[in-house]
């Protein structure tokens, strides 16, 4: 017979499985709100306790809530025989060994089978990894962003469909293996994805206490490509083909270096026409926070404040936002107008996305003479390693001259 205690303390989804096996003389403490299932040798089951184990430190062991027989149904005129019987107090301890022990050896003499010996019982606690993936999702989306709860919800069922495995304590390193290469196959992932997933996976397991599964090298790698910007004539062509709504959010975003969520909940409180810069705050109307929830300002050349001057007489709404739709919600369709443009303007729609914008605004600064720590501050970059990237050199003719001129 074996002996299961799915473990639910608190309302956190934890589920436990204690079985009876042999020569184990661990034991571990076990207590709360929970289920325990009795299966027979063929696997069967044969009753379920509805139980409530308490601390062992405390005098009332156990209450049992609802006893259930193996067709699922209530069984309380058993229950006065079960608490007479002679095996009954030494169950519910609180201790993972007693309660296996005293479990079996109690339903043994109940089903009429002989009781094995008490020194022979024992039992493995282990835990169930669709059940602590669920209890480290729910904990991610009330402490993490949205995104970032979507990561590793994708990444864990990914993982849950490569590795069949029930229980943490059997997982081993060719199963992350695996994992790699299910993801590279069968779900066709880049190598940055692959990347990505695998981290998220690792997060969650060493989250669990299993630190030492895989090595350095067994961790997918991928090549970190070089940055891209946008080269002369390019958003000229671009702006060609624009809508004046259009024209004026590139030129914002690349005089401005924002994030596409940043331009997106961008209001006209955050632009000061005085000093000519703008902000980066947090809108807690729009739930939106900074990334590394930092908030900035950067400068911003007359240039783009006569643009938005004559803008905000023309497109002002109500609800405050630079960029928005007719009906006053955030633009969410940045990424999708863009191709579409550039599409229209007979430029490759794949060379083009939001992000490039961001790049450009960096190297061209950082061209132009500005410092490494200033473009870091505008860029809201946590290291100086995130802006050195963008020191990307120029592909002008001058440069070409200088190259020239060298190996004469």
């Amino acid at each position: 017979m074996r002996v299961e205690f799915v473990h639910q303390m608190h309302g956190v989804k934890e589920a436990y499985q204690v079985v009876l096996t042999l020569d184990d003389e661990n034991s571990r403490v076990i207590f709360g709100s929970g289920i325990i299932l009795l299966i027979l040798e063929d696997g069967s089951p044969d009753w379920y306790f509805y139980v409530d184990l308490r601390d062992p430190s405390s005098e009332d062991k156990c209450r049992i809530l609802e006893v259930m027989d193996k067709a699922g149904t209530r069984t309380d005129q058993r229950i006065d025989d079960l608490l007479l019987n002679p095996h009954f107090g030494d169950c519910f301890s609180g201790d993972a060994r007693r309660v296996a022990d005293g479990l079996g050896r109690l339903m043994s003499v109940a089903n009429g089978v002989p009781a094995l010996p008490k020194a022979e019982m024992a039992y493995e606690m282990k835990r169930s990894v669709a059940a602590f993936a669920d209890n480290f999702l729910d904990e991610k989306r009330l402490c993490r962003r949205d995104k970032t709860w979507r990561g590793y919800r994708i990444a864990l069922a990914y993982f849950l469909e490569s590795c069949r495995k029930p229980y943490l304590e059997d997982i081993e390193r060719m199963d992350l293996l695996r994992f790699s290469s299910f993801l590279k196959i069968v779900k066709k992932q880049s190598p940055r994805s692959v990347h990505n997933k695998f981290a998220c996976v690792l997060t969650f397991l060493y989250a669990q206490g299993l630190t030492t599964l895989v090595g350095k090298n067994d961790r997918p790698r991928f090549v970190d490509k070089q940055v891209e910007i946008y080269e002369d004539g390019e958003l000229e062509k671009l702006s060609a083909f624009c809508s004046d709504y259009h024209r004026t959010l590139y030129g914002f975003l690349l005089m401005t270096g924002l994030r596409e969520k940043e331009a997106m909940y961008c209001i006209w409180d955050d632009v000061n026409f005085g000093a000519s810069t703008i902000s980066v705050r947090w809108k807690a109307r729009y739930d939106f926070t900074p990334k590394a929830y930092r908030e900035r300002e950067i400068p911003i050349p007359t240039k783009l404040v006569k643009i938005l001057t004559v803008y905000k007489t023309k497109t002002a709404c109500g609800s405050g936002l630079i960029f928005h739709t007719a009906s006053g919600l955030p633009d969410t369709h940045m990424l999708r107008a863009l191709k579409r443009n550039a599409a229209r303007a007979g430029l490759n729609p794949r060379a083009f996305w939001i992000h490039k914008f961001r790049s450009s605004f960096a190297t061209l600064h950082l061209r132009g003479g500005a410092d490494l720590l200033s473009v870091q501050a505008w860029l809201g970059h946590t290291t100086l390693e995130s802006t050195i990237r963008y020191l990307k050199p120029a592909r002008a003719c001058a440069m070409l001259d200088r190259v020239n001129t060298t190996f004469q």
